[in-house]
């Protein structure tokens, strides 16, 4: 291989990790924390709850108005429990997006530090829902944290999981800062008019 090809091998890979340490630090701990919790809550609610048919146990936090419960639900869908009969389909598109948040991350810009943040959350999401689908014999997702509530009405929440969470709060942020992109990239072009 020549030395320019090498070099210029080198200087990308370097431009994939250098000053981006805003998308590479975050999500190893936060795949940790939703494998450790997944693990820890599955593991508890069976060794408490033993005698009990699996689909029945509960712990319940707190009730009243709003209630918060751990549970112990395979999801073979995605987020707030859409795509229930798509498991294998949502298997190639969470590999799709981690390929793709790995080049979009690879491509932002290293002083866009909230943007590599927040692609941070959602790659960190997508591992962690990955694992579950790829390792568990069913290939659902652990879900575990469930809210109900009776007031304005009675409502209830998906279950979900701090993978569930990340990709959540991500999404989020990553749709204001491109909006807000969007809007500051608008208004020289007002100017002009």
């Amino acid at each position: 291989m020549p030395a320019a090809v090498a070099a210029a091998r080198r200087t990308g890979l370097r431009s994939v990790f250098s000053g981006k340490l805003w998308f590479w630090l975050p999500w190893p701990f936060l795949v940790a924390l939703d494998l450790w919790s997944k693990a820890a809550v599955f593991a508890w609610i069976a060794a408490t709850y033993r005698y009990q048919p699996e689909e029945l146990r509960h712990h319940d936090v707190f009730t009243g108005p709003v209630e918060f419960r751990l549970v112990t639900w395979g999801n073979p869908g995605t987020i707030w429990g859409l795509f229930q009969n798509g498991t294998v389909p949502l298997i190639i598109v969470r590999c799709a997006a981690i390929v793709a948040l790995l080049v979009f991350a690879a491509r932002t810009a290293n002083r866009a530090r909230l943007q590599l943040l927040v692609l941070s959350l959602i790659f960190a999401g997508a591992v962690g829902n990955l694992y579950d689908n790829l390792t568990r014999a069913d290939h659902t997702v652990r879900d575990f944290l469930r809210f109900e509530g009776l007031w304005p009405m009675k409502w209830s929440f998906p279950a979900f999981n701090v993978a569930d969470s990340c990709i959540t709060v991500g999404a989020i942020g990553l749709l204001i800062l491109l909006l807000r992109e969007d809007r500051g990239s608008a208004r020289p072009a007002e100017r002009v008019s």
